[in-house]
């Protein structure tokens, strides 16, 4: 008869600074025999203590000799690692980390920006001062600057703003009360000016938006927002099937009365060619072990997508349900890492390494597609660098880099990150190069955080170290390109180990000379029209008739959980007579779907030797 180890810790274990009783139980029914690291999977699903596995696996390879087995201790904890739905995130006492200098803030405030506002800390520069040499090579970081609550979430709006919610204004897990609106371009001396670049808004929709996914939906330029948190018996982190909407037009949140059919915590929303809005994944009832008060309950999963028609509301694919893609298997129902593909079909790639092609037409259908990744976490990042061209972490450092422009996904392995990054993030940049920041070696460990960042180069598949970040990115920081060209970093906290309610913004390499002095930036007087269909021409008007050397279109940002579930990136080709450019929108609404897309002009950067481009303040424009 076969046998399961539970652990109990004790005091120390050289290995794992536990000690341990070891305690023989039947397997579950019907199971005979498992392998160790079937062990370890089998106690991650059902709520062993995290940290008592890797003495689980010590103790289950000793019990059958050390052998018999195909995956090692390290790889069986990394590999069922993205199995654990009970990951804590329980409030805990923190320190509030509201960062120093710039940027004012608005509307009700805690008393501690109150206090950094009166004493003088709070600014409207982001811009690092003083560079060198070194900002050549590796960009700068701008001071760090207050945050009126946790961006955990982060939309760029169709007029520059930035939409951020995930706490409260102490840095509490949560959206229910509050969300913020961030203008990274606010100027007090101009005329009208608001009082302050942040407002602290009041939710008064009745939805937690904690942990929801989020999107601009094309039609309206309002932001799509499905699913959320909620509380069941004073536990915190199930889920509801409520859909809102955040008007920019005059920042207000409203909730829909129709609701999705499945309740989501950790979905994924795409959209497709046609502008609509597949959501997939997520969990609805989480495992809780109960207590003396508070009944325990189960894991439950969403592994049925659904797909939001603006005008007319939720259908349900039932024909693409998948527990494999979306469902409890390997934790793949948190936040799916998935993106519209040429063919118009959604392509998601599993935490196991599986790819798998989701159909939204009709009642939906999906099909698993050939090869396998290695396995990793649902904490390590992905992005897509180019049409159909994928660059995704694996386990640690590994990096794969996918081609999924034909009929079946090319894989080719890619040079490895510097270092675990597990919550870091990937940001695609103008000049088509990907930028990865934050994260700790090991999950949400202040001592472990990781306070580099890299640049890797598409055209040389190298990664280049860039600077250092001020403050520590951990689970629930976030990571957007802004139209500036610049890189807005905040966040992390809820539930700790230090609440984050401050950013930093990071200017690329672009942006300097060699002598570290801030290189010119091309400047776009004007884009006509804003608003163009596939294969139309529409005219960007420069300020000099200098030659400009690219044009590309990047879609405004919607990121989340180490994932910007709308990054892409497309050269343009045009025309250059004088002032004036001529470009030629792109062909293809599965390549660049309708929405909001930033317009960069790009020039040659006359003081390098190396032929880099710089970027002019984006244009935001509108694909419909």
């Amino acid at each position: 008869m076969g046998f399961l180890l539970h652990v109990f810790m004790r005091k120390v274990h050289p290995s794992c600074g536990l000690e341990v009783e070891i305690v023989f139980v039947p397997f579950p029914t019907g199971q005979s025999s498992m392998e160790s690291a079937e062990v370890l999977v089998w106690a991650v699903r059902h709520g062993a203590p995290r940290a008592g596995l890797c003495v689980l696996i010590a103790a289950a390879l000793a019990g059958c000799g050390g052998g018999g087995t195909e995956m090692s201790a390290s790889t069986a904890l990394e590999e069922s690692a993205a199995m654990d739905d009970a990951l804590p995130e329980d409030d805990v006492e923190a320190p509030v980390d509201f960062g120093s200098g710039p940027v004012a803030a608005a509307g009700p405030l805690t008393e501690t920006m109150k206090a950094l506002a009166a004493s003088g800390q709070l600014s409207a520069s982001y811009k690092p001062e003083n560079t060198t040499a070194t900002a050549y090579r590796a960009g700068a970081f701008g001071p760090s600057f207050a945050w009126p609550l946790i961006p955990l979430h982060m939309v760029l709006l169709p007029d520059g703003r930035v939409l951020s919610y995930g706490s409260d204004d102490k840095g509490a897990q949560g959206a229910k009360f509050h969300y913020s609106v961030w203008d990274p371009d606010w100027n007090p001396s101009l005329p009208g000016a608001d009082t302050s670049a942040f407002q602290l808004l009041s939710n008064t929709t009745g939805t937690d938006l904690f942990c929801n996914t989020q999107l601009v939906l094309p039609s309206t330029g309002q932001v799509f927002m499905a699913g959320g948190d909620r509380m069941i018996n004073g536990v915190r982190n199930y889920a509801v099937a409520d859909t809102n909407f955040f008007n920019p037009a005059d920042n207000s949140l409203r909730k829909e009365p129709g609701s999705m059919q499945y309740r989501r915590w950790y979905g994924t929303a795409i959209t497709t060619q046609k502008g609509e809005v597949v959501v997939m994944g997520g969990r609805d009832d989480r495992y809780y072990a109960g207590s003396s008060t508070k009944p325990a309950t189960q894991a439950s999963y969403s592994p049925v997508p659904e797909i939001y028609v603006p005008g007319s509301g939720w259908r349900t694919l039932t024909g693409a349900r998948s527990d494999a893609a979306f469902g409890e298997v390997k934790g793949n129902w948190w936040y799916p890492k998935s993106w519209l593909t040429a063919n118009g079909k959604i392509l998601t790639i599993t935490n196991d390494g599986y790819f798998y092609s989701l159909d939204p037409t009709g009642s939906g259908s999906i099909t698993k597609l050939n090869g396998k990744l290695q396995g990793t976490n649902y904490n390590t990042t992905s992005v897509m660098y180019a049409p159909g061209k994928i660059l995704s972490v694996r386990n640690t450092t590994q990096v794969a880099l996918i081609d999924v422009n034909g009929a079946q996904p090319v894989v080719k392995i890619g040079a490895p990150l510097s270092t675990a990054r597990k919550w870091g993030f990937s940001t695609l940049l103008p000049d088509g190069k990907v930028w990865v920041n934050g994260g700790s070696r090991n999950a949400n460990t202040l001592a472990d955080a990781v306070y580099t960042s890299e640049i890797w180069d598409p055209a040389t598949g190298l990664w280049t170290m860039t600077a250092n970040a001020e403050k520590p990115r951990l689970y629930h920081g976030n990571t957007m390109l802004l139209p500036s060209g610049a890189v807005v970093v905040g966040g992390g906290g809820a539930p700790g180990p230090v609440r984050g309610l401050n950013a930093e913004v990071y200017f690329p390499p672009y942006f300097f000379n060699p002598d570290g002095t801030y290189a010119t930036q091309p400047v776009i007087n004007q884009v006509t029209p804003k608003n163009f269909s596939w294969s139309d021409t529409f005219t960007v008007q420069m300020s000099t008739s200098a030659d400009v050397d690219s044009v590309v279109m990047i879609r405004t940002g919607s990121s989340t959980h180490s994932f910007s579930n709308e990054q892409r990136r497309m050269e343009l080709p045009f025309t250059q007579s004088g002032q004036t450019l001529t470009v030629k929108a792109p062909a293809k609404a599965t390549e660049m779907p309708p929405g909001y897309y930033m317009v960069f002009a790009m020039r040659k950067n006359t003081k390098a030797g190396d032929g880099r481009l710089v970027p002019s303040q984006a244009k935001i424009v509108k694909i419909s």
